[in-house]
């Protein structure tokens, strides 16, 4: 594009114009050269023509300079005073070489509007002999009309044109940036809740594919009873998943939403432990809970299991074979904190500053050849800060890993307490 964005010529743009008013200044002065010999001012016309020879040449070299290009707009203005020496040289105030004007004029209404109109009128002006201005004051020459009529409304008129054309375009670019970042933000929404749901939906179905095929070996009632019990859940956790997404498709969002409920976390960290039970006992890995028989939250109960499952699950998949996985509980007034503690290989000091980024897998991870996305901890972390807790890695080494899951606990009214404690005396 000869005539680009203001502030933002590329080197090429910058180089086709440059070039363009120097291989018109050569044809123009040749033309004078066989034409007016005797009227031409050899060293005025050479100063001219060395003036834009000069700039053609800085931005051949730099064009592709940052600083040529953060200063651009003064290229067409050197131009102008170039033309302007030409002009004088040729013993003629607004032909021959000014015919050239046309050419920065235009880059100048058309990069910078109205504003750098009237600066190159105005540096016309200063460069114009006063013989000229003072043809304007009286009546007009038949003679001199197209010089001092015809050829400055052209001049004006062409850079008006170049000014609104520019204006129009600048505006298109302006919406089709914005459009363009709206564009890029709905793919990357599209694109974080797939990756998100895939990543979630791998756990449960992992966990229905583990326990199919404990039922399908086994004849004990009791066990395919248990077993289908861990299924049917996990077929309803993938259910509530694929809903979320149709209705994330439909509002256009890329976070799954979530459904506060008054609900019991100890009963949520036994149906975890169900779902990875086969799992632990493949690898040998003995899990121990110590937490209180009920404990009540304010939680949107799948997405508080898909951190709880994302959590054993990984503490199972990376620990060593015959390793423990423990899950205490720790309470304030007001809030619960779950520590997930393993024995595994643990990670590197630089690695536990990135085990939250997405796609970010450690180095243990990759070199046992352990399926994954690394999302699941980033995703884990979003859920908890949503409910108004966190989840954090609070140590790591190669005794194991410890991961703390904080939330909000639900407040018991006292009447309700005290309910308790009479129904409990009573009984």
């Amino acid at each position: 594009m000869l005539f680009p964005r203001p502030g933002h010529h590329s080197g090429r743009s910058l180089w086709e114009f440059q070039g363009v008013v120097f291989g018109a200044l050569i044809i123009v002065g040749t033309a004078v050269l066989l034409s007016q010999p005797d009227a031409l001012n050899p060293r005025l016309y050479a100063a001219g023509a060395g003036l834009i020879a000069l700039v053609t040449l800085v931005t051949a070299i730099w064009r592709n300079h940052p600083t040529l290009q953060r200063f651009s707009v003064l290229l067409p203005f050197a131009d102008m005073i170039g033309i302007r020496v030409t002009a004088h040289a040729e013993g003629a105030t607004l032909s021959g070489g000014a015919l050239l004007l046309i050419l920065p004029m235009i880059w100048i209404a058309y990069s910078h509007g109205l504003r750098g109109v009237l600066a190159a009128i105005a540096l016309i002006l200063v460069t114009s002999p006063t013989g000229l201005v003072s043809q304007y004051s009286g009546g007009v020459d038949p003679d001199n009309f197209t010089r001092i009529v015809a050829y400055p409304l052209t001049l004006l008129i062409l850079a008006g044109a170049a000014g609104v054309s520019g204006a129009r375009i600048r505006r298109k670019k302006v919406q089709l940036a914005a459009q363009t970042v709206l564009t890029e933000q709905a793919v990357r929404a599209r694109d974080d809740l797939i990756e998100a749901v895939t990543h979630e939906l791998r756990t449960p179905l992992t966990s229905i594919l583990g326990n199919a095929e404990l039922v399908l070996g086994t004849h004990d009632e009791q066990t395919i009873a248990r077993r289908a019990g861990v299924i049917v859940r996990n077929a309803e956790q993938m259910e509530t998943i694929l809903a979320d997404l149709l209705h994330a498709r439909s509002t256009g969002t890329a976070l799954l939403g979530l459904t506060f409920a008054t609900s019991d976390l100890r009963a949520l960290i036994e149906n975890c432990l169900a779902a990875s039970r086969a799992a632990a006992d493949a690898r040998g890995v003995t899990i121990d809970v110590i937490a209180s028989d009920t404990l009540l939250a304010e939680v949107d109960p799948n997405r508080i299991r898909q951190v709880l499952d994302n959590l054993l699950t990984n503490a199972i998949k990376y620990n060593r074979v015959g390793g423990t996985v423990v899950v205490s509980e720790t309470r304030t007034l007001d809030t619960v904190t779950f520590a997930v503690t393993d024995s595994g290989c643990g990670m590197a000091p630089h690695e536990r500053t990135l085990v939250f980024e997405p796609y970010y897998r450690t180095a243990s991870a990759r070199r046992l050849a352990q399926q994954g996305s690394g999302l699941g901890l980033g995703i884990s972390r979003d859920i908890a800060r949503r409910h108004g807790g966190d989840l954090r890695l609070v140590e790591s080494s190669s005794a194991g890993s410890r991961f703390e899951l904080t939330l909000p606990l639900v407040q018991v009214p006292v009447p309700a307490l005290l309910s308790g404690m009479n129904s409990a005396t009573l009984g």
